[in-house]
């Protein structure tokens, strides 16, 4: 009886601290300023003591799937609020803690593979705030493989809207540090699985229908303006405007988009009430709208790919067929076969490190020494084998891309990407220096450790 009394006692703790949590940041969302901050910190408090108590009751029993799952469902909501008040490491801390205890929490089920999606997706929204573009992008590519991994891509409602939230949030990275094609395809998929599921959509208030197709909808309606696809932009800010007049979402963002937009198209007779009202609901939506319009979007792989074979005179037409012929999410979708990906990475890091060393096109070399990176860091994951012997063929070829990409990064005064991939590349440096000891040595690898020391 003491111990279901003090089970009692602590269930009770966690529960009263969870929900003064939400309360105060209900109330902290009413609030502005230093008080909408300070309400979220306090909120942050609450739900980390609650935490806490989880955290003792855990290290009694390790292995309990229902404390682990409730400490993993506690800390994604931490992480998210800590990503709104721009607690970018914290937040990323969380979510890390909250992966795995989610993998704790039982057996493999398509309803743990979703969430385990959700945190990972969050977590590349944490990064992509922060500048971290390689792990962003990872995390975005890991996000969309554990539900596809388990099916979901093809599941019916609601699972399916969950998989469309998720394809929203990877667009919005996508869309910030990878490519937009994949930015695009993501987009309009999410948008896809909202409109057949339209109804159930409209009867469930937790499928947050405004927020997620208020991402993919800006992602995608700006893609396809900057590349001039004015019926498509205008379609998207069709479906987008009517679900804000329907009370979700941005309605002056929505008005001020698909104004600009239709402008831009040359119809300001249809432009010009929708950017007077936009003005009246919020006078920054149209000036905001406009600068995104003028920004453009970055280069696409495909793009790069082209312009790099042109600038050093190689061919490129049958890389370029194999890595953009078909339409995919994120990097391990480029390839039928992941275990195929590497010479292609290889390929891309030395079209980026030959476009460096001619002083060409920066932002090129950047897409393509990226993209060469995720590849190399894709199959590495993914290994089944030891993975000396799968160094021992591409190591040199993946330290070349590395030395290449942490240049670029430092030249475009990127110290948020650099310090970012310093990580994972000091860690292949040291796989690369064991080698060397063991008799087989990487020529490139005692440059990629000086360039990660420290």
């Amino acid at each position: 009886m003491r111990m279901a009394a003090s089970a009692d006692g602590w269930q009770s703790r966690v529960y009263e601290l969870y929900w003064q949590g939400v309360q105060t940041r209900s109330q902290a969302q009413q609030a502005e300023g230093a008080e909408r901050r300070r309400l979220f910190l306090q909120s942050l408090d609450q739900h980390g003591q609650a935490a806490e108590v989880l955290r003792a009751e855990l290290a009694s029993h390790p292995d309990d799937e229902r404390l682990n799952e409730q400490l993993a469902s506690l800390l994604y909501s931490v992480g998210s609020s800590q990503i709104g008040v721009e607690l970018i490491e914290e937040a990323v801390a969380s979510l890390d803690e909250s992966e795995l205890r989610y993998k704790r929490s039982g057996p493999t089920s398509p309803q743990l593979a979703a969430r385990i999606g959700d945190v990972r997706a969050r977590r590349a929204t944490a990064h992509s705030l922060a500048g971290h573009a390689a792990s962003a992008l990872t995390d975005a590519d890991l996000a969309v493989e554990a539900y596809a991994g388990a099916g979901l891509q093809a599941a019916e409602p609601p699972l399916s809207l969950d998989f469309s939230r998720v394809l929203s949030m990877v667009a919005v990275v996508q869309a910030q540090h990878g490519d937009p094609d994949q930015a695009l395809y993501c987009a309009g998929q999410a948008l896809s699985r909202y409109q057949d599921a339209i109804d159930t959509v409209g009867s469930d208030p937790g499928a947050h229908l405004g927020y997620a197709t208020g991402m993919a909808a800006e992602v995608a309606s700006r893609i396809e303006a900057a590349q001039g696809n004015w019926d498509h932009a205008l379609a998207v800010d069709g479906f987008a405007l009517s679900v804000a007049e329907q009370g979700w979402g941005d309605l002056a963002g929505a008005l001020a988009r698909t104004g600009v937009h239709l402008r831009a198209a040359g119809r300001p007779d249809e432009a010009a009430p929708l950017l007077v009202q936009a003005a009246q609901l919020d006078p920054d939506a149209v000036p905001g709208q406009e600068r995104i319009l003028a920004h453009g979007v970055p280069v696409t792989l495909g793009e790069a790919i082209l312009q790099a074979g042109a600038a050093l005179g190689e061919p490129v037409e049958a890389l370029h067929r194999a890595l953009t012929a078909g339409e995919s999410a994120s990097v391990t979708g480029r390839v039928p076969h992941l275990a195929t990906a590497a010479p292609y990475a290889r390929r891309l890091g030395h079209l980026a490190t030959g476009l460096r060393h001619a002083e060409g096109d920066q932002e090129v070399a950047w897409r393509l020494a990226l993209e060469s990176h995720l590849l190399y860091y894709a199959v590495f994951r993914h290994l089944l084998k030891d993975p000396q012997d799968w160094l021992r063929e591409h190591g040199e070829g993946w330290a070349q891309t590395a030395i290449t990409v942490l240049h670029l990064a430092l030249a475009q005064g990127d110290q948020a990407a650099h310090h970012d991939l310093c990580r994972p590349l000091a860690a292949l440096a040291g796989h690369l220096e064991d080698m060397g000891r063991e008799g087989h040595p990487v020529a490139a690898a005692a440059e990629l450790s000086r360039l990660t020391a420290g």
